[in-house]
């Protein structure tokens, strides 16, 4: 007598067979499930560095806002002693003083760029600004070499010992505070206007 469970174990399984469809449908899923995860993830980086980016505008506004307020304060004065100088005046050194303004800052924009943030900021504005940071430096550059030349004068006159004629010494750097005024007064409205496309830009 033949074992019934022994034929039932006997007989071969029926395999489970899947469609060239399915297999096609488990890979697109896994696909675009990873297209995705990828997608959010660039997504969430893009809004986060958005909002660094804009972050670092506020400190560069910030920062123009205090260069701005710095060469009102300076401009003045070197633009009358420029005048008083090209007109020949005489007065006393402490009338024929310029005051240049190194202390101008670019701490803010030097981090924007560093950052690769600007790539998130409007293009136009980049430029601006930009071209205003190339503008100051050119301006300190002057500053420095104005200061850098004053002192060296000063120094081989000391070591000379001879004595220097104030106004003589201003009017052979007139030249140079010639220079200054002139950026000075390309810089002040160059910052007004920057300040301006920021606050532009920040309302969009």
């Amino acid at each position: 007598m033949s074992d019934p469970l022994k034929k039932q174990r006997g007989r071969p399984g029926r395999p489970h067979s899947r469609t060239l469809g399915q297999v096609a449908l488990e890979v697109f899923s896994i696909v675009l499930g990873v297209l995705l995860a990828l997608a959010v993830s660039e997504w969430q980086e893009s809004r986060s560095n958005l909002e660094k980016s804009r972050l670092a505008l506020t400190n560069v506004r910030a920062e123009l806002q205090s260069n701005l307020k710095l060469l009102q304060t300076i401009h003045p004065i070197n633009s009358g002693v420029v005048e008083k100088l090209s007109s020949g005046g005489t007065e006393s050194s402490s009338d024929q003083t310029v005051v240049p303004g190194v202390q101008m800052r670019s701490s803010a924009w030097q981090t924007l760029s560093a950052t690769g943030l600007g790539n998130y900021v409007d293009y136009d504005l980049l430029i601006e600004l930009s071209q205003l940071y190339s503008l100051i430096d050119v301006y300190r550059q002057t500053a420095y070499s104005l200061i850098n030349s004053n002192m060296n004068v000063a120094a081989t006159a000391t070591a000379l010992d001879r004595g220097i004629e104030n106004n003589r010494l201003a009017q052979n750097f007139l030249p140079f505070f010639q220079m200054l005024d002139q950026i000075e007064a390309a810089l002040i409205p160059a910052h007004e206007k920057a300040i301006a496309s920021i606050d532009k830009v920040a309302v969009q």
